[in-house]
């Protein structure tokens, strides 16, 4: 039993002004074939479909898994060669039994709004009707219906920060095959209320999605539903899709496919005014942190969510700190300028303008001067548990630089989101010593900086993933729809 594996992986932030281009996926992770083996023990999607592949005996062929950090849309270019490549191995490596696909879910092209809906109608074209087909999503995924309807098997993670990925890539892959033995028949619904819910919200340990998470499981009580996802959605793609959805499958029973997932739906819509939300300015959540005698205090940068397509060197925090007159910082900043700069200098003392250097909407570079404390390659690995299952990282040439005023910070020339402190004890860096951490997310540093924290803030910070939606203007979303139009949004 042969099962074909591909990627195609990308949450696009449409609000960037950077595009995603070939070079991007080309410069971060385009494996093919025996190449993609280095995810076999990752707690990744593609490491769950190598886990179900070896505990239920069928054989997965790698054919191509490409990924980059989040950026600005995709290049038609970029969509065109890529899935072209894959749907050429596809052909010319089959016959397959079925097909395994590790897509993000919130992927947005030039041509595609619906990117990862065009790559599965693609695929569904290619080998027909009759060879299952089966996607693991990232549970930020805008899913469609476009999705669905080109699949047998949707599966979604199931928590936010991400620590399930392998479990649902084993998940999706188990299915996938009792659909070819003929053991399940399985059929999908998907439902999509007019609803998103606020990033600051999506901790699935915490209400409201605790409680949502809850009834889902209650689902599976019935012995003919054999999966059911709920998707929070992606708020910064601007694309009719965008917002939570809600995926049942059953065994041959389309009505209670329709029936949970409508349930399931109307039960998140009656939390819908729990799942918007305020956080603390800046300069409040920095007065804050200050307080707290216990150290580290991590200050979440909203606005500059790596991990949701943002810019990584937002200085409008640091440039509070200054003048309100608090230090003691510790922060990662891309800046390969910066790190050019300081290159064989260890030792010296530079005056540089650091940050704030990739667009209008996250800060002016802010100017410091320090002694040069370290280089590093930039290339670690964590074997711990991380949002997504990522294991492998690389921040490029990577600086340390201590300034005058008593902050550190870490310049890397490649952008690394705060997923891992593996960074920091690269650097012989000991982040507990540090009174302040900003990291920049919202969910995805929580697995790494949690058991460290004394207190986690998240801050109302500006940028092009902020979590107040009212900085953005949308134009493709749909309309009405919560929180946008929170009295004329009805879901019935």
């Amino acid at each position: 039993m042969r099962f074909a594996l591909a990627g195609f992986n990308h949450e696009t932030n449409t609000f960037h002004s950077i595009p995603t281009e070939y070079e991007n996926f080309e410069k971060s992770m385009m494996l093919r074939g025996e190449e993609i083996t280095k995810l076999y023990e990752t707690p990744s999607s593609v490491g769950g479909f190598y886990q179900a592949s070896r505990d239920l005996d069928f054989e997965i062929v790698p054919l191509m898994f490409a990924q980059t950090g989040p950026l600005g849309t995709i290049t038609s270019d970029a969509f065109e060669r890529i899935l072209s490549e894959i749907l050429d191995l596809i052909e010319n490596n089959g016959p397959f039994d079925a097909i395994l696909l590790d897509l993000h879910g919130a992927a947005v092209s030039e041509e595609f709004h619906d990117m990862d809906g065009e790559i599965t109608r693609r695929v569904r074209n290619l080998v027909g009707p009759e060879i299952p087909v089966g996607i693991n999503l990232d549970m930020h995924a805008n899913v469609s219906k476009k999705m669905v309807d080109n699949t047998d098997i949707t599966t979604v993670y199931q928590t936010t920060p991400h620590l399930d990925a392998d479990e649902r890539g084993y998940h999706c892959a188990e299915l996938i095959y009792k659909t070819v033995k003929k053991e399940i028949t399985p059929v999908q619904w998907i439902e999509t209320p007019p609803l998103i819910i606020n990033i600051v919200n999506h901790n699935t340990n915490e209400e409201p999605m605790k409680s949502i998470l809850q009834e889902s499981k209650k689902l599976h009580s019935d012995n003919e539903v054999v999966s059911v996802s709920v998707a929070e959605g992606y708020p910064y793609s601007d694309i009719e899709k965008m917002g939570m959805s809600f995926i049942v499958i059953t065994d041959n029973n389309k009505n209670k496919a329709k029936d949970f997932s409508k349930k399931l739906a109307k039960y998140a819509w009656n939390k819908r005014y729990e799942m918007n939300s305020s956080e603390l300015s800046i300069e409040k959540g920095l007065k804050e942190a200050v307080t707290i005698k216990s150290k580290p205090v991590v200050l979440m940068d909203a606005g500059d969510n790596i991990g949701g397509g943002s810019s990584a060197d937002s200085t409008h925090i640091l440039h509070k700190a200054r003048e309100i007159g608090i230090s003691g910082i510790l922060q990662t900043l891309y800046d390969p300028a910066s790190v050019e700069e300081c290159m064989g200098k260890i030792g010296s003392s530079i005056t540089l303008k650091v940050g704030g250097k990739s667009d209008d909407m996250h800060g002016e570079p802010i100017e410091v001067t320090g002694t040069i404390k370290k280089y590093f390659e930039g290339e670690f690995e964590d074997l711990g548990r991380t949002h997504g299952g990522g294991r492998y990282f690389d921040a490029g040439d990577t600086i340390v630089l201590e300034t005058e005023d008593e902050n550190t910070l870490i310049l890397t020339s490649k952008r690394v989101g705060n997923t891992s402190i593996e960074l920091y004890y690269s650097l012989n860096i000991d982040p507990i010593n540090y009174p302040i951490i900003i990291a920049k997310g919202v969910m995805s540093p929580r697995p790494a900086f949690e058991p460290i924290a004394s207190k986690i803030i998240i801050l109302d910070s500006p940028g092009v993933t902020s979590a107040n939606l009212k900085n953005f203007s949308f134009s493709n979303r749909r309309k009405p729809m919560f929180p946008f139009e929170i009295d004329e949004a009805v879901y019935d």
